[in-house]
C-alpha cells in the first residue's frame, strides 16, 4: 500500500483529489487542510507520496516543498496549481517539487502521475543491495519507434540509479521524468533513436541521436526554457519546460539530431 498524503486548505479540491486518488485500491488517502498540519503528519512518518496546493495561508506549497526536500527527501512532492500560479509553480519546481498537476487537469493526470512516483519506489526496492556496488554503468541502445518501450526503459535506468545512490528519491524521479519526456518527443517520427548511457557515482548522461537523414529529434529552436510561463498553460510545452528544470544541462548540436541531458550529484558543479 501506497500512503498519498493531500495538502489543500479547499475542502471540495481535497476531496476532489482524494475521490480520485481513491481509485486505486492500493492507495491510503490522507487528508489536511494547512501547511503545518502536512509537516506534523510527515514527522509522524508512514507518508509515502505529498499531493500539495499551491497556494494556502500560513506555509504555502512552495514553503513546504522547500521543508521537505530538507526533511523528507525521499518523500516526492506533487503540486496541484490553479490559475495565475505560473509563477511559483516554477518556483516550486526549482526547488525539488517531483512534478504538478494544474487543477483544471486532475482528472486526467493526478493518478498517473501518481502512478509514475509509485512505480519507482518500487523499482528501488528491486535488486538494491547489488546496485549499490556498481561504480560505472555504461551502455547504448537502438530504440525503435515503439512508445511501449519507453516506460519500462525508464524505470531501468531509475532503478540503477537509485539502486547506485546517485540521487534521493525525488532527485532519482524528476530525472526520470525529464529523461521519459526526451524519449517520448523524439520517438515522436518513424525512426530508430540511438541513445548512449553512462552513470558513474557523480553523475547520469544519456546522449539521444538520429540519423540526420531522418530529421531533427527536437526543434530545438522552438523548445522553450525553465522560464517560459506559457509553457505551464499547455500539454506539449510542460513536457519540455520539465524537461529542462528537471536536468542540469539539456545541449542540442546544430542541426537537433543530437540531444544531450546530464544530471549531477549536488557537489559536483563541474562541466562535462
Amino acid at each position: 500500500m501506497t500512503t498519498v498524503l493531500i495538502v489543500d486548505d479547499s475542502a471540495l479540491d481535497r476531496e476532489l483529489a482524494k475521490r480520485i486518488l481513491n481509485e486505486d485500491p492500493q492507495i491510503t488517502v490522507e487528508t489536511v487542510d494547512n501547511g503545518r498540519a502536512a509537516l506534523d503528519r510527515l514527522h509522524a512518518g508512514g507518508v509515502d507520496l505529498v499531493v500539495t496546493d499551491l497556494m494556502m495561508p500560513d506555509i504555502n506549497g512552495l514553503q513546504l516543498v522547500t521543508t521537505i526536500r530538507v526533511d523528507y527527501p525521499d518523500t516526492p512532492v506533487i503540486l496541484m496549481t490553479g490559475g495565475g500560479t505560473e509563477v511559483v509553480a516554477m518556483n516550486a519546481l526549482a526547488q525539488g517539487a517531483a512534478s504538478y498537476v494544474p487543477k483544471r487537469m486532475l482528472n486526467d493526470w493526478l493518478l498517473n502521475t501518481t502512478h509514475d512516483v509509485m512505480s519507482l519506489r518500487q523499482a528501488q526496492r528491486t535488486h538494491g543491495k547489488l546496485l549499490e556496488c556498481f561504480k560505472v554503468v555504461q551502455f547504448e541502445l537502438d530504440l525503435s519507434n515503439d512508445a511501449a518501450m519507453v516506460d519500462p526503459l525508464v524505470e531501468y535506468l531509475q532503478q540503477i540509479i537509485g539502486g547506485m545512490r546517485l540521487f534521493d528519491a525525488t532527485e532519482t524521479y524528476r530525472l526520470g521524468v525529464g529523461l521519459k519526456e526526451a524519449l517520448q518527443n523524439a520517438l515522436y517520427r518513424d525512426r530508430t533513436i540511438q541513445l548512449g548511457v553512462r552513470i558513474d557515482r557523480h553523475k547520469a548522461r544519456f546522449t539521444l541521436r538520429t540519423e540526420p537523414d531522418d530529421g531533427p529529434v527536437f526543434d530545438a529552436a522552438n523548445v522553450p526554457g525553465v522560464e517560459d510561463l506559457d509553457a505551464l498553460r499547455t500539454t506539449n510545452e510542460r513536457g519540455f519546460m520539465l524537461m529542462r528544470s528537471h536536468l542540469d544541462d539539456v545541449r542540442f548540436n546544430d542541426n537537433g539530431t543530437e540531444v544531450v541531458l546530464v544530471k549531477r550529484r549536488d557537489e559536483d558543479g563541474e562541466e562535462v
